[in-house]
């Protein structure tokens, strides 16, 4: 693979983070500094500067005179993880739902019918890609806070991650998501703070069960 681009050291720190997302590089993964650089046809500065994005989305550990490794996935990471964002995102969706204008929802809603396609052809990698082009669109339409906004792009990488792990463990989870993706999408047409962020909220609660499941089952294997 040879990328040459503005902005390499980010398709890099792309390419690389879709893999650890979709387990083709497993958790505790050493990533050959020399190896990697070779195969993708850059320069190790590049790849140098690709880790250090990829560490600060929480995907790999740099560690010092040993290199760089894949994150595990542990149970209090998940929960964690889960806890946090998922407050940040019920109050984002808390303030789309009252602050929203004209244009600014209509996108968002036709992407819906879009999951729902992909969801019915089983082909979840690209459901998976478009809920999360609609977690960073709506990120970057409603944070309406430079901290909020940092805050969730720096952790959605990681939900991306353990999200994927709910869908290999349970696939009915999309389905799921779905149905409350559009019950979120009423909510902040009615303008429904409360029922927004609830919505929100019951989301990532179902989504932390399975990813707790499956890492449990991963455990005891």
């Amino acid at each position: 693979m040879s990328l040459k681009a503005v902005s390499l050291s980010e398709q890099i720190a792309d390419h690389l983070g879709e893999r650890i997302v979709r387990g083709e590089l497993a958790p505790g993964a050493k990533l050959p500094e020399a190896e990697l650089a070779k195969s993708l046809d850059v320069s190790t500065n590049s790849l140098r500067e690709a880790f250090r994005l990829l560490e600060k989305r929480h995907l790999i550990e740099l560690q010092p005179r040993r290199g760089a490794r894949v994150c595990e996935v542990t149970e209090s990471e998940v929960r964690d993880l889960y806890d946090f964002l998922f407050l940040l995102l019920s109050h984002m969706a808390a303030r789309a739902a009252r602050d929203w204008q004209p244009g600014q929802i209509e996108d968002l809603a036709r992407m819906l019918p879009e999951l729902e396609r992909y969801f019915q052809a089983d082909d979840l990698p690209a459901a998976h890609q478009v809920a999360f082009r609609f977690v960073e669109l709506a990120t970057r339409r409603f944070a309406d806070n430079r901290y909020l906004a940092a805050d969730i792009e720096d952790l959605v990488p990681l939900l991306k991650r353990f999200s994927y792990i709910a869908l290999q463990e349970e696939t009915t989870e999309f389905d799921m998501s779905l149905k409350i993706f559009q019950r979120l999408l009423e909510n902040v047409l009615a303008r429904n703070p409360e029922q927004a962020a609830a919505d929100i909220l019951e989301y990532g609660e179902n989504q932390c069960r399975i990813v707790l499941r499956a890492v449990a089952k991963r455990n005891a294997a």
